[in-house]
C-alpha cells in the first residue's frame, strides 16, 4: 500500500488524476453536467474614441473567432477523454437520448456548443454519425442546441429580468464600500472620460477592461494614451475587479438589513445551480418510479422534459446536460459554491472555454450518492478536483448534503415571483431626491468619506445608486434595470 501512495504521488496530475478517480468497480457515474465559457471572441463593444471600431472585427462586436471554435474543440475532446474514454460515462456517438445542450441566446455560445461536440465526437464514422459523401465535412457530427429567449432565461444573469436584483444594484450604490471605492478611483474614472470624450462611471469600466485585454491579445497597438501605460492598467483590473466582487456578494457589509453575500448569488446563480440539483434529484426520482408495474406510476405527475416529454421517460437514458454561457455564468455559480473569489481561486472572470463538470457518483455497494465538482482550465491538460473546497463540502458531499448547504441560494418558490418581490416592500416614508449636490449628513445613504463627496450621487444613479423615492414607477425600475443589466453590463461584456 505504501508503495502505490508513493507512485501516485510522483505521478503527473493528469495520470494522477485518473488513478485516484472514484470510478473504479464500487462507483457508477450516474450523470454529467458541464457548464462552460465560449471561446475566443471580438470585444463586445469600445469607446468612442479608440482606433478599432466594430467594422475592424470580421463578424463585428462579441463574435466568436477561429480561435475560439479551436479553443472549444480542445475542451471537447478533453472531456471525451474523461467521460467516454475513461469513465466509458457517455458513448463514443452522439446519441440523442444520452445528451442535451443547451446555450444562452447569443452567437458566441451557440456556435461554442457547435465547436465543442466537434471535439467530443470527433471520431464518428462515415456514414453512421455523419453523411458518407465527400462534400460532406469529415467528421462533423451535427447536434441539437437548444436555447431560450434571453428575456426569460433565469439560467443566465445576463438575460434574467429581475427588479429584485435591480434594487440590489442600486442599494449597493449606498454603500460605504461603494463610496470609498468611488472616491479612491475618481482620478482614474476622470482620466478616462476625458480619453473617451464621454462620461465614464464604475460601472462602464468593464468595457475598457475588455477591450484592451481583446486588443493586447489579438497583439494590437492600443490607442497612444493606453499603449504601454502599466499603471493605467493595473488601476482598470483593479477597479473591474472590485465590481465583479460586488456582483458575486463578496466585499461588501450588510447594508439596510440586506446581506448581499448570500442575495448576489442567489439571484445571479441560485438558479443554475438548483437547475443542476433539480437534475440530479429527478434522475435518482425518476430511476425508482421507472420501476413501477403499471406504466401510468413511472413518471411523477405535472413534471416534463426541457423538450416537453414525459420527465422520467426522457432521464432514464439521459447522461450528459451541457450548458454553454459565459463568464459571468461561471462567476456566478462559483458564487454560489462559497468560494471568494470571482474565478474560483483567482480574481477576474473565468478564462475563454473554463469549464466545470458536476459529477454524480453512487457506491455500488451501499448506495450512497455523492456529487464531485471539478474545474477545468483552459491550457491545463486536466481537471482540479474543488468538490473538498465548495463551501459546507469539507469532507465530500453526499447529494443529500449537497442539497442542505445549497438551500439558501434557492429562488422559493420559484425565480420569476421571486425577482418579484421588492427588498423593501412596506416603505413608510418618502425622500425626495436631491437636485443639487448636498452635504453628506444631508444625504439619505451610509456614512461616505471625509473627502469631498459631491460627484457620488451622480456616479451612483449611474451605476448601482437605489431609487430613493420609495413612489417611483415599476415601468421606471423596469426601463433603468434592463438597460443596466441587459444591454450594458452582462450580454455585451461576457
Amino acid at each position: 500500500m505504501l508503495c502505490f501512495v508513493l507512485f501516485l504521488a510522483f505521478l503527473p496530475p493528469f495520470l494522477a488524476n485518473v488513478f485516484a478517480d472514484p470510478s473504479k468497480s464500487d462507483k457508477e457515474l450516474l450523470l454529467l453536467q458541464s457548464l462552460w465559457r465560449h471561446g475566443d471572441r471580438s470585444p463586445t463593444g469600445t469607446f468612442r474614441t479608440d482606433i478599432y471600431q466594430e467594422d475592424f472585427w470580421p463578424q463585428g462586436w462579441g463574435q466568436l473567432s477561429p480561435r475560439g471554435m479551436s479553443q472549444q474543440v480542445t475542451l471537447g475532446k478533453k472531456l471525451r477523454n474523461r467521460y467516454v474514454e475513461q469513465l466509458g460515462q457517455i458513448s463514443g456517438s452522439y446519441d440523442s437520448h444520452e445528451l442535451y445542450v443547451r446555450a444562452t441566446d447569443v452567437n458566441r455560445t451557440l456556435i461554442s456548443a457547435i465547436s465543442n461536440f466537434i471535439g467530443f465526437y470527433g471520431k464518428g464514422k462515415a456514414g453512421h454519425d455523419y453523411p458518407n459523401e465527400s462534400d460532406w465535412p469529415a467528421g462533423f457530427v451535427p447536434i441539437a442546441i437548444h436555447t431560450v429567449d434571453g428575456n426569460k432565461d433565469f439560467i443566465s444573469p445576463s438575460g434574467s429580468l429581475c427588479p429584485r436584483y435591480a434594487e440590489l444594484s442600486d442599494l449597493i450604490g449606498n454603500t460605504t464600500e461603494y463610496q470609498n471605492t468611488f472616491h479612491q478611483y475618481s482620478s482614474l474614472l476622470k482620466f478616462l472620460s476625458d480619453k473617451a470624450e464621454k462620461k465614464v462611471d464604475i460601472s462602464d469600466i468593464w468595457l475598457f477592461q475588455d477591450t484592451f485585454f481583446v486588443e493586447k491579445d489579438n497583439n494590437l497597438t492600443l490607442v497612444d494614451w493606453a499603449e504601454g501605460n502599466a499603471t493605467l492598467f493595473r488601476q482598470i483590473n483593479e477597479l473591474h475587479n472590485i465590481m465583479l466582487k460586488w456582483e458575486s456578494g463578496i466585499g461588501l457589509q450588510k447594508f439596510d438589513g440586506i446581506d448581499f453575500s448570500v442575495e448576489m448569488p442567489k439571484i445571479r446563480g441560485g438558479t443554475l445551480l438548483w437547475t443542476m440539483i433539480g437534475n440530479m434529484l429527478n434522475k435518482i426520482a425518476c430511476e425508482k418510479k421507472l420501476n413501477a408495474v403499471r406504466e401510468a406510476d413511472r413518471e411523477i405527475p405535472g413534471k416534463k422534459s426541457p423538450l416537453g416529454a414525459p420527465l422520467c421517460k426522457w432521464m432514464k437514458r439521459m447522461k450528459y446536460l451541457a450548458y454553454s454561457a459565459h463568464d459571468t455564468t461561471l462567476a456566478s455559480l462559483f458564487s454560489t459554491l462559497g468560494f471568494m473569489k470571482t474565478n474560483y481561486d483567482q480574481d477576474g472572470l473565468p478564462h475563454y472555454t473554463s469549464c466545470v463538470t458536476v459529477e454524480l457518483w453512487r457506491d455500488k455497494t451501499v448506495g450512497q450518492l455523492s456529487v464531485n465538482v471539478l474545474y477545468w482550465r483552459p491550457n491545463e491538460e486536466s481537471f482540479v478536483d474543488i468538490t473538498k473546497e465548495v463551501k459546507g463540502c469539507e469532507n465530500g458531499c453526499t447529494l443529500n448534503e449537497f442539497v442542505k448547504r445549497s438551500e439558501i441560494y434557492r429562488m422559493n418558490p420559484s425565480p420569476e415571483q421571486y425577482c418579484q418581490v421588492p427588498l423593501f416592500p412596506n416603505p413608510t416614508t418618502v425622500v425626495p431626491q436631491p437636485t443639487t449636490p448636498t452635504p453628506p449628513s444631508d444625504a439619505p445613504s451610509s456614512p461616505s468619506p471625509a473627502n469631498d463627496t459631491t460627484e457620488a450621487p451622480a456616479a451612483i444613479s449611474g451605476a448601482f445608486g437605489r431609487p430613493m423615492v420609495a413612489a417611483k414607477s415599476a415601468i421606471f425600475i423596469f426601463s433603468i434595470f434592463f438597460f443596466k443589466l441587459f444591454f450594458a453590463e452582462e450580454t455585451l461584456r461576457q
